[in-house]
């Protein structure tokens, strides 16, 4: 399982050990900015309050590799979905689909552009996820209205794409999604 503090800070252990205890395992590993947790097979975790957790399916010590990447995936759906848990594989995706290296290479090259500009970066994110609402995005990010209907179009430009077009706006919450 990965995990993933609520807020923007990274993991602390004290933090980590603690989401251990609650989950009943003392297996973590604190990386930069997720928390891995081992948990035995037959414990299925729950929500944890202050914590954004991604779950893989059950597997044995051969599997593990495989398993850490499906936690990878489901916690990167679960930060894109806004969402406290959520399980490999509960809900068939579309980047289930794709390679990982693939869907990785894609969203940089989509991407590129935004690079340097988290803030646009963001704002797309969140705009999409909210279907293109002016008013909700600009309450979710705590700015004004307008400020979010500049860096929609200041995306546009830099992407030289129609993001009223809803085949773009799937990609691009596609590449969005990548972690």
């Amino acid at each position: 399982m990965h995990a993933r503090p609520d807020t923007s800070t990274a993991p602390d252990p004290i933090a980590a050990s603690a989401l251990g205890a609650a989950l009943g395992s003392p297996l973590i590993d604190v990386a930069r900015d997720v928390v891995r947790v081992l948990l035995p097979a037959e414990r299925e975790p729950g929500p944890q309050p202050g914590w954004t957790l991604g779950v893989s399916a059950v597997a044995g010590p051969a599997e593990w590799a495989v398993a850490d990447a499906q936690a990878e995936r489901a916690l990167a759906r679960a930060r894109a979905l806004r969402a406290e848990l959520v399980r490999y594989g509960a809900q068939p995706a579309l980047a289930d689909l794709v390679p990982e290296a693939d869907a990785e290479a894609h969203a940089r090259a989509l991407l590129a552009r935004f690079e340097n500009a988290p803030a646009l970066t963001d704002t797309l994110r969140t705009w999409l996820s909210l279907h293109g609402s002016w008013d909700r995005t600009a309450v979710a990010l705590d700015v004004h209205r307008n400020t979010v209907r500049q860096r929609i179009a200041k995306c546009a430009a830099l992407l030289e794409l129609d993001l009223d077009d809803p085949d773009v706006r799937m990609e691009l919450w596609f590449a969005l999604r990548r972690p």
